[in-house]
């Protein structure tokens, strides 16, 4: 029988813990923007000279977002990998670590990430509407319970080992990805299988004859004026299984849905362009909500959505984005954009092609859709005692 123990979070858990970086020196950077909803791993994906502010932590520490809405979406995740085992990020994280003799570092990172902890650190923010923050102080101080230390690194290695399969089908998407980008290229940037034929002049330089430069109103079908956006606490009321995407990622689960099959959804403001000026994107499938701020996409004409896929990732959208405060990519200026058409037996090769890569990786989405199922079941109830250790350990056997 576990034995249980109770008492303040700064008692039992590092609350920022102390890390030492030289000022003027180069450290691994963590932004908020790179950690994804409800996504264990996190890496740093630039390198930054450490002045003096931001968070400070090693590899292992959970970074834990502590202003709205990051907190709200799930912006909790365990970083990896960081350049000789220390880094820094935005002054928007609280960071987490086991205590010695205490609390297991992989364990903080699921008592955290549980539906009950992080709506009582909601409860916590203080501040105007829209810039709210979680109080240090009340956070540090407010009571949790935990197992025994022993008990604790069982319940990490269940929930673990679970995170560890999401993590690796989402590498093996990366690969299929950068494999359809390569293909992507190879056709319609190198134009590769075309270079023994005829070229001729176009406004986008040299492409094969026959070919002819159209736009991306010419191969979508839009379904924006389908979009429905809900508020937090229209959410909250309204929980499900049906992911609800916002315009960069998954942003909840609610209880009912608008579309039902394969999208690219594309970011429409707010976050709309990542630093090399290609658009947000996200290829979803099944059934599934989206707020206002992505357009909803479709290939048609000859034009599969997956290829639409690999042409945005490869687009620069700068010039079609309005708005110096709130960046937008609207309706007129998406359409506007030019696109690269074939005959149509080119498009049924490539079609063909860059189908059979996106049909493994939609294969391993529906795997981690199911996992992600088994351990949001397990967490509270591994966390509460509800549920055997024992027993989940034999139920995460059979399904891994």
């Amino acid at each position: 029988m576990s034995k249980w123990i109770e008492g303040k979070l700064r008692d039992l858990v590092e609350v920022n813990p102390t890390v030492k970086l030289i000022k003027g020196e180069i450290y691994p950077f963590v932004s908020m923007d790179v950690i994804q909803p409800f996504y264990k791993p996190v890496e740093a994906k630039e390198e930054r000279e450490f002045k003096s502010g931001g968070a400070k932590f090693e590899n292992g520490d959970t970074l834990f977002a502590r202003i709205t809405p990051c907190l709200e979406n799930g912006k909790i995740a365990q970083v990896k990998n960081l350049k000789n085992g220390k880094g820094f990020g935005s002054t928007e994280f609280i960071v987490l670590r086991g205590k010695e003799g205490i609390t297991d570092t992989d364990f903080v990172y699921y008592l955290v990430t549980n539906k009950s902890f992080r709506e009582n650190a909601e409860r916590l923010m203080v501040g105007t509407s829209g810039r709210q923050r979680v109080d240090k102080q009340q956070f540090e101080d407010q009571i949790i319970s935990i197992p025994d230390l022993e008990t604790q690194k069982r319940i990490s290695s269940i929930l673990g080992s679970i995170d560890k399969k999401i993590e690796l089908n989402v590498e093996m998407n990366k690969t299929l990805e950068e494999m359809a980008m390569t293909l992507y290229k190879h056709w319609f940037v190198d134009f590769g299988p075309f270079q023994d034929g005829e070229f001729v002049e176009s406004e986008l330089g040299m492409i094969p004859k026959g070919w002819e430069v159209s736009n991306v109103g010419s191969v979508t079908n839009i379904f924006d004026s389908l979009r429905v956006p809900l508020s937090n606490k229209e959410r909250e009321k309204r929980k499900g299984i049906y992911p609800y995407y916002g315009a960069t990622s998954l942003m909840d689960y609610v209880d009912d849905y608008i579309f039902d099959g394969t999208y690219l959804l594309v970011g429409e403001d707010g976050s709309v362009m990542k630093e090399d000026g290609t658009p947000y994107t996200q290829y979803v499938s099944g059934k599934f909500w989206v707020n206002n701020h992505a357009h909803v996409l479709q290939g048609t004409n000859g034009v599969s959505t997956e290829w639409l896929k690999v042409f945005f990732d490869n687009c620069n959208v700068a010039p079609y984005v309005t708005g110096a405060v709130q960046p937008k990519i609207n309706q007129k200026n998406l359409k506007s954009i030019p696109f690269l058409l074939p005959p149509q037996n080119v498009r049924q090769e490539f079609n063909k092609n860059i189908k059979n890569l996106y049909e493994k990786i939609l294969i391993n989405n529906k795997e981690n859709v199911q996992l992600e199922t088994i351990r949001n079941y397990l967490l509270p109830r591994l966390l509460s005692g509800e549920i055997d250790v024992s027993q989940a350990e034999k139920q995460v056997e059979e399904v891994l």
